[in-house]
């Protein structure tokens, strides 16, 4: 007998859970085109549903596209334990996949943005858009970061593989640990002690040389 899973589907009604084996999975997809479907929190193309192995278990979650086609459109990149992808999204299924995994860090334009602020805030057609998923298993070790910006100060909690990703987004960011400039090349890899002070200072753009 085909194993069935708990499904999740999102649709402008709202949430609905549904059993629904894996070909149904698939057909649901298939029949919506411009549907969303993520296992485990990871976008998975629709074609890939059918032969692919789900474990017992697994959250499934479908997102129908919006109807219409008349919402805009923006490239979002997005950073998991299996490396970068780039998709296509609208603000409201950004604001859904953010809230969907716990702990996600959204950056706009390299500004860390609230996930509760997503779905309303004015994102300008063109703005580099990142997700970064919080590390699953909650044991590395986190730091307060300071991060100074065009807009002032602010300081937030992040592991070091999180400073690594934030300071290579950023081309001239100079990264601080105690006062001491250090490589970003070298942030992931190196021995942070816990209670150190980071800052994270971004190059200016534009550039005043003399």
């Amino acid at each position: 007998m085909d194993n069935t899973f708990e499904v999740e589907i999102a649709d402008k009604s709202g949430h609905s859970v549904v059993q629904m084996t894996q070909e149904q999975i698939v057909e649901k997809a298939e029949s919506a085109p411009g549907t969303w479907v993520f296992v485990n929190d990871q976008l998975v193309s629709t074609a890939d549903v059918a032969d692919m192995n789900i474990d017992v278990g697994s959250r499934i979650r479908l997102m129908p596209g919006l109807v219409g086609g008349n919402a805009p459109t923006f490239n979002v990149e997005i950073a998991d334990k299996s490396g970068h992808s780039e998709v296509v999204m609208t603000q409201a299924e950004i604001a859904d996949k953010a809230q969907s995994a716990p702990g996600t860090w959204v950056f706009v334009n390299d500004q860390l943005v609230s996930t509760a602020d997503v779905a309303d805030m004015n994102i300008d057609a063109g703005s580099r858009i990142r997700l970064m998923p919080g590390l699953v298993g909650g044991n590395a070790p986190t730091f307060n970061v300071e991060i100074a910006d065009k807009s002032g100060h602010s300081e937030v909690v992040m592991t070091q593989a999180e400073i690594a990703d934030k300071a290579q987004s950023a081309p001239g960011t100079w990264v601080f640990v105690n006062d001491q400039l250090v490589s970003t090349a070298d942030v992931a890899d190196m021995n942070i002690d816990a209670g150190s002070r980071i800052r994270l200072m971004p190059g200016l753009v534009g550039g005043n040389h003399c």
